[in-house]
Formats: structure tokens, C-alpha cells, sequence
């Protein structure tokens, strides 16, 4: 059950139109794009798009780097029909170069859903991670935040749910809990 307020993502994982095929042929309904370029990140999406797949993408932390460089991005993947657009960025980034960054994105118009409620965060595990997710979904209102339940390429779901204010989780859900409470499935 999805958490009001969040959104969480699992999906399969292309890099180019070839793998979103793929996906495609092992009846996964959207795939997770791991935006390398603008050509190549807008090339996947469309791909996802054309075979009615909903496509999320994330951009690589060098695409992520200037404010301008995200607005032109992120606008010509959401064009592409991305339904997410997730920024990599370092723990350490200044919380006000990603307003920047996020302002700047969200200035541009976008058909259907507005760039704001598509616009995410993907973020190590370092220190700093946790309070750049809280400034992220307090500040800006990002709501699409990239997980790992083993906490090695990015925060646990859990410390995501509680930075952003959302209350500790209760793991115990009757014969069902979250595969991070279960160290073998992490």
C-alpha cells in the first residue's frame, strides 16, 4: 500500500530503447531509465512510451550538476512522456543549488502532470542524505525518492518515510513486512 505523500518505485531497469524492449517482452508495464545523455535518457523514454510503458528516469549526477543543465533535462525527457524524473545528486549539495535546480526545472510547462509532481531525488548514503531528503520533501516538495532496502546505493525506505516527517514505521504488517526488516531479502 502506497504511503500518502510518497511515492515509491520498483521497476526494471534500462539504459537504452533495447532494454526497455526487453522489459517490455517480460510484461513489465514501466521501466526505470538510467539517463546517461539528454539523446539517449529522451531515446528510452519515447521507446517505453511508444510500447505503452510508463517510464520514470533518472538522471545521472553529471547531468545534475548546473541548474541549467537540469531545467534543459528535465524538460525534454518529461516532453518524452516520463512520468518521474529523479535528480542524482551528493549528499553534500547545498540544499539551496538544489532549489535552484528544482525552481529552475519547474519553470518549465509541461502537457498533463506539472514538472513539480514529477520532479524527484535519488541521493547516497552519506552523511547529509537524510536532511537533503527532509529540505527535498518539506522545502520543495519533491515526492518521488529512490530507495535501496539494503541501504548501499541509497537510503533505506524507512529513514526516507521518517526524514520526511512521515512517523517511524511499523514493520509489522500481520504475515507481511518490509523485505528490510528481513536482513536475507536485503
Amino acid at each position: 500500500q502506497p504511503v500518502p505523500g510518497l511515492s515509491s518505485i520498483m521497476r526494471a531497469v534500462a539504459d537504452d530503447e533495447h532494454a526497455v524492449a526487453e522489459a517490455a517482452q517480460n510484461q513489465h508495464s514501466g521501466v526505470c531509465v538510467m539517463v546517461t545523455s539528454r539523446k539517449q535518457g529522451v531515446a528510452a523514454v519515447a521507446a517505453a512510451r511508444s510500447l505503452d510503458m510508463r517510464a520514470w528516469a533518472v538522471l545521472q549526477p553529471d547531468l545534475c550538476s548546473e541548474p541549467h543543465d537540469v531545467q534543459l533535462n528535465a524538460a525534454e525527457i518529461g516532453d518524452a512522456g516520463a512520468e518521474a524524473i529523479l535528480l542524482s545528486v551528493d549528499a553534500g549539495l547545498d540544499p539551496e543549488k538544489l532549489r535552484e535546480m528544482v525552481d529552475m526545472a519547474c519553470e518549465i510547462d509541461l502537457l498533463g502532470v506539472p514538472m513539480r509532481s514529477r520532479l524527484g531525488l535519488r541521493v547516497a548514503p552519506a552523511a547529509g542524505a537524510l536532511k537533503l531528503v527532509q529540505f527535498a520533501y518539506e522545502e520543495l516538495g519533491l515526492l518521488h525518492h529512490v530507495a535501496c532496502l539494503a541501504g548501499k546505493h541509497s537510503p533505506r525506505p524507512s529513514e526516507i518515510l521518517k526524514a520526511a516527517g512521515l512517523g517511524p514505521l511499523d514493520a509489522n504488517f500481520g504475515p507481511i513486512f518490509l523485505a528490510e526488516f528481513v536482513p536475507e531479502a536485503a
